[in-house]
């Protein structure tokens, strides 16, 4: 009886000492922002070739890797990737409610932005409740709405929706990417400079210099750099500390810096 016992003893031992290490190195990941090296990457609903594909990511482009998991990266999701909610899982912002009943703001007469009424929303990747689940929304999260289908709006993918890219493609070092490799990703003519990662708070700014710069990101050290991008994304962040990740580019006259968004998250 007590050599049976310690038969088990040993078994379990053994258990746990092949599993601690992985236990020790999943915990020890440090997320990171990477750059992807090649052209037309999947990024893919699990970490296996034959998962399905949610989309495509261009040489160059900057993504943030929050784990890992044997030769894949599980990465936050680009604005680009298709996202989906339902619209009764929503409360519109565009309307101004009053007595008479609600009236709409914009000039579309579209919801283009929309709170998150419920906790826990499932974000799906095709306007079906069998599509796979990329992400969770929580309760009063504001999504930004690019369309819809039947039921379902098609939103940029919340902050808590993720991916899948195999590891090899996909550089823990930035670098400067050549500007034929980038040209069309660029919405404008200048010469990219260099890749930028900085934090600070957004706030409205207004058109400057002949170009689209909505807004502006304030630094801890009051530096100030104007922001490209997406103006509805830019819009529910305002007044909120933010993490952005994107080119410098130079206007053709003035010596404000000005960065063309490639991703940007919300750090609080």
């Amino acid at each position: 009886m007590a050599l049976h016992l310690k038969v088990k003893c040993y078994l379990v031992f053994l258990a746990m000492s092949f599993s601690l290490p992985g236990f020790l190195c999943a915990e020890s990941f440090t997320p990171f922002t990477g750059q992807i090296n090649a052209k037309g990457i999947n990024v893919r609903v699990d970490s296996t070739v034959g998962s399905e594909l949610i989309c495509s990511l261009a040489k160059g482009e900057l993504v943030e890797v929050v784990r890992e998991s044997y030769d894949w990266y599980k990465i936050r999701l680009p604005k680009e990737a298709p996202a989906y909610i339902r619209k009764d899982l929503l409360e519109c912002n565009n309307f101004n409610r009053n007595n008479s009943g609600p009236d709409f703001t914009s000039q579309s007469g579209k919801c283009q932005s929309a709170t998150v009424v419920k906790d826990r929303v499932n974000i799906r990747l095709a306007p079906s409740e069998s599509s796979w689940i990329l992400g969770k929304a929580d309760k009063a999260t504001i999504v930004n709405i690019v369309g819809e289908d039947g039921e379902w709006y098609k939103i940029h993918p919340v902050y808590q929706s993720y991916g899948w890219v195999n590891k090899k493609f996909v550089n823990k070092e930035i670098v400067a990417v050549k500007k034929q490799e980038v040209a069309e990703n660029i919405a404008d003519t200048s010469e990219p400079d260099k890749v930028m990662i900085v934090e600070g708070t957004v706030s409205p700014y207004g058109v400057v210099l002949w170009r689209k710069a909505t807004h502006k990101l304030i630094t801890s050290e009051n530096k100030v750099y104007f922001l490209k991008g997406d103006r509805r994304t830019l819009n529910s962040l305002c007044g909120r500390r933010v993490k952005v990740a994107g080119r410098l580019i130079s206007p053709a006259a003035g010596s404000y810096p000005m960065i063309q968004i490639d991703m940007m998250e919300a750090i609080n």
